[in-house]
C-alpha cells in the first residue's frame, strides 16, 4: 500500500479495505474465494470473479493495468462427482455481461466467442493455442429459466462436439444478475481507486493531541 494512502487509512478506519468482519481482523495475506454454483443435472456450473489488476503510478498512485473478467466454469459430472481434467471455462469482460444480463429477460440469447489464439485462463492471462473456437451460448428456456452451454467448435467446419450445459432456474438466473450487478464496479476496480481518492482528499493528521 502506498504510504500517503497508509496514512490517510488510519484517519477514517470505517473505509479501510482490511476492515474485519470478525474477531480477527483481514490483513495482506488473508484472501477470499467468492463463488457461486449451480448443481445441474449433468455437470456444475460455477461463476468466479477475476479481480482487476493495477499498476503504480509514480509517485503515489495507481491505476488500472488490466480490468478483471467473470469465469464461467462448467465441469462435467461422473460416477457420483466431478470430472475436474474436462472442466472448461470462459471469462467473461464486464460488457459480455453485461449484454447477457439484458438480452435475455427480453428472449434474445447471446453467443459469444474466443479464438483459439486470444483465450484466457483461469487465472485471467492470455493463452495461446491452435485448437478450437471456444464458445459460450447462453439461451432463456420455457418459465424463464435459462441455459449455459460451453463448447469448442471447429473454426473450420463451425460444428463442436455438443458441449456440457446446465440449466439455470429463473430464481437462480435471477441470483446471477444480481451479482453482475454488484461485482461489475469492483472488475473495473472503481471502489479501490474511489476510495483511495477519498482518503486522498482528507486533510493530513496534524501534530499533537487532544487533552
Amino acid at each position: 500500500m502506498l504510504p500517503l494512502v497508509r496514512s490517510r487509512l488510519r484517519l477514517l478506519p470505517s473505509l479501510s479495505p482490511l476492515r474485519p468482519f470478525s474477531s480477527k481482523p483481514f490483513n495482506g495475506n488473508t484472501r477470499g474465494f467468492p463463488a457461486y454454483r449451480i448443481y445441474g443435472h449433468d455437470a456444475l456450473l460455477n461463476f468466479k470473479p477475476i479481480l482487476p489488476t493495477f499498476k503504480a503510478a509514480p509517485p503515489d498512485s495507481f491505476a488500472i493495468q488490466r480490468e478483471g473478467r467473470l469465469l464461467v466454469e462448467l465441469t462435467p459430472k461422473i460416477n457420483g462427482g466431478f470430472d475436474w481434467n474436462k472442466q472448461v471455462n470462459f471469462a467473461c469482460t464486464v460488457e459480455e455481461c453485461a449484454l447477457i444480463q439484458h438480452q435475455l429477460p427480453a428472449g434474445h440469447p447471446v453467443e459469444l466467442t474466443r479464438r483459439a489464439d486470444d483465450m484466457v485462463n483461469n487465472t485471467g492471462n492470455i493463452a495461446s493455442s491452435s485448437g478450437p473456437d471456444k464458445v459460450l451460448y447462453v439461451a432463456p428456456t420455457e418459465g424463464a429459466s435459462v441455459t449455459f452451454t460451453l463448447d469448442y467448435v471447429d473454426p473450420n467446419t463451425g460444428l463442436g462436439d455438443g458441449g456440457i450445459t446446465v440449466k439455470l432456474m429463473a430464481g437462480e438466473f435471477g441470483v446471477m444478475q444480481n451479482l453482475i450487478t454488484w461485482v461489475t464496479p469492483h472488475l473495473l476496480g472503481w471502489p479501490a481507486m474511489i476510495e483511495c481518492n477519498t482518503l486522498f482528499s482528507l486533510p493530513q493528521p496534524q501534530g499533537g493531541g487532544m487533552g
